[in-house]
């Protein structure tokens, strides 16, 4: 087998240039990576976009180790420092691959939604609709009867107290006092929707709510799913790349696999900002998005694709996904231009607050 182990020549320029390459790739992520930690929140990107993007960037890495299956075996085989640079076109989509998975990730750890989340308790729908007309019925209340709002505000108070335990406070009840005290003693879930209702429609928003960095449920919902969606995709894309490399010797097969893995990425790279688009065009706010994150890609996505042109064994199935995903982030760059111009003239930050209360750049 040795003698079938050719490796292409050495190309000092172009193992400088991926190294170039690998280095912006890093860097070009770390902005928005920042953005969302500093941030507390990723409300803003479009779960659909991370889902598209993760399994794209899977999908060009695997074709690239593909096809380059010949050549990689030779250098795995005899490891020395001097083939390194033949392994660098691997290394350029495999970082682009690991950083937008990472994304994926800080979206799903840093995504807020509206607290608590209201979890259906598990019984017929007649038996809790008469579990909750019994529990709105007004409590006999053991002071003097009193008028005015303070007295109508420390009536709901009692009762939600004597029925749901909560504590009660001689102050004028505020949702954050209500709240505070259902979810210290953990009976917020007893409480009926329409008394929920009625705290959650009189209270003040939070920091989070106001700055716009709060979600839905639905949304982070929908996330999870795609989570899951996610990995089932990267298992069986790694399992049948993995037992085609291992089992079949002949590169007939190697090759359309690869090629059908490069159109599946680019078919999903094609699809993938569309769903942040329409994100951003709907909210009217940049939000969690990056604009330097893609002032750095957009230009650097043709670097990359010349970079990984002039490896061996590369293909137009290899760079597809790349070249679909620089013409629409190129799209979304534009809107999210526009959107900061009117958000200065209108002088809020990114997630609609006043530019005066401190905008996170």
């Amino acid at each position: 087998m040795g003698d079938e182990c050719v490796l292409p020549p050495h190309d000092g320029a172009a193992l400088a240039l991926s190294i170039v390459v690998c280095v912006g790739v890093v860097l070009s992520y770390i902005p928005q990576i920042l953005r969302i930690i500093l941030a507390k929140s990723s409300v803003g990107l479009s779960p659909w976009f991370l889902f598209l993007g993760t399994t794209s960037s899977w999908s060009a890495t695997l074709n690239l180790v593909v096809l380059q299956w010949p050549l990689l075996r030779c250098i795995f085989s005899s490891m020395q420092w001097a083939y390194v640079e033949h392994l660098m076109g691997v290394l350029q989509t495999g970082l682009q691959q690991t950083m937008f998975t990472l994304i994926f990730i800080l979206f799903m750890i840093y995504y807020k939604v509206d607290a608590p989340v209201r979890r259906k308790r598990r019984m017929p729908r007649s038996r809790r609709r008469a579990a909750d007309t019994e529990r709105l019925q007004p409590p006999v209340l053991e002071s003097h009867d009193s008028s005015g709002s303070e007295s109508d505000f420390e009536s709901i108070q009692t009762h939600v107290h004597r029925t749901y335990g909560a504590v009660a406070s001689r102050e004028a009840p505020t949702h954050d006092t209500l709240m505070t005290h259902a979810h210290q003693h953990q009976h917020y879930e007893n409480i009926p929707p329409a008394m929920r209702g009625i705290l959650e429609r009189h209270h003040l928003p939070g920091e989070d709510e106001i700055h716009g960095k709060i979600g839905s449920v639905h949304e982070k919902r929908l996330a999870v799913h795609l989570v899951w969606v996610t990995l089932v995709y990267l298992l069986i894309i790694c399992t049948v790349s993995a037992t085609l490399i291992a089992v079949h010797a002949h590169h007939r097969y190697l090759q359309h696999w690869a090629g059908l893995l490069g159109l599946a990425g680019a078919a999903l790279a094609a699809c993938q900002y569309v769903p942040q688009i329409w994100h951003t065009a709907r909210a009217g706010l940049v939000r969690s998005v990056s604009t330097t994150t893609m002032l750095v890609q957009v230009p650097g996505s043709l670097v990359f694709m010349y970079a990984l042109a002039g490896r061996d064994g590369v293909n137009w199935t290899t760079l597809m996904p790349y070249m679909a995903a620089a013409v629409l982030q190129s799209v979304l760059l534009v809107l999210c231009i526009a959107w900061k111009i009117r958000q200065r003239r209108q002088g809020v930050d990114d997630y609609g607050r006043s530019i005066h209360a401190g905008a996170l750049r």
